[in-house]
């Protein structure tokens, strides 16, 4: 038998998750907590450089400061900040500082490096 078990771990504070590979095929796992996220009036920044983005991601085609995700009205929201590889959601360019809702299981792609969105905790999920 095989695999992780999670039975024992604790469970993961309310919020939001963006999971997956880089280029390379390195994992990554972003923990967006739903307070935190509260707070961040303008959102949290998510790029290559630690000191300009609140998340980082080691893959080079990632810009220095990439993307942008909060919460406007309860909705998780995401923007990209005119990085210089473009960022998709579900295969469709976003343009540069234009907020797009963000919904659970949708793929965002940074460079090359592809992301799931993921709820996170138990608070009970919305449907679209």
């Amino acid at each position: 038998m095989s695999g992780f078990d999670d039975r024992n771990e604790p469970p993961l504070a309310e919020g939001w998750s963006l999971e997956g590979a880089d280029g390379e095929g390195r994992e990554i796992r972003l923990v967006l907590g739903e307070d935190e996220l509260a707070k961040a009036y303008l959102g949290l920044t998510i790029g290559r450089h630690p000191q300009l983005s609140h998340r980082t991601i080691d893959d080079p085609t990632v810009s220095r400061r990439h993307l942008r995700i909060g919460l406007r009205s309860g909705e998780l929201f995401a923007e990209d900040v005119n990085s210089l590889n473009g960022t998709l959601l579900d295969g469709q360019e976003l343009m540069p500082f234009q907020a797009v809702v963000l919904r659970e299981e949708q793929t965002l792609t940074l460079g090359r490096s592809v992301l799931r969105v993921r709820r996170t905790g138990d608070r009970p999920r919305r449907l679209p």
